[in-house]
């Protein structure tokens, strides 16, 4: 199958899941811009939780793309 129509088709779960990403993304630059105001336990908590969110929201739009839902 062609890869644009598979996105055209599933266009709402990939969007999601990419502005899920994306605000992870924002999430770390933001708290590693500001880490001198943050405890080391909070940095390395709020750091393991966007990089396990960013990671799973990978995986999914991978999975979304290339498994997904049947039309």
């Amino acid at each position: 199958m062609d890869l644009l129509i598979l996105m055209q088709n599933r266009a709402l779960p990939l969007l999601l899941l990419t502005l899920f990403l994306i605000l992870n993304v924002v999430f770390l630059i933001g708290i590693w811009k500001r880490r001198l105001h943050f405890s080391k336990g909070f940095l390395m908590f709020a750091s393991a939780l966007a990089f396990l969110l960013m990671t799973s929201s990978v995986i999914l739009i991978m999975f979304t793309m290339f498994i997904g839902y049947n039309q």
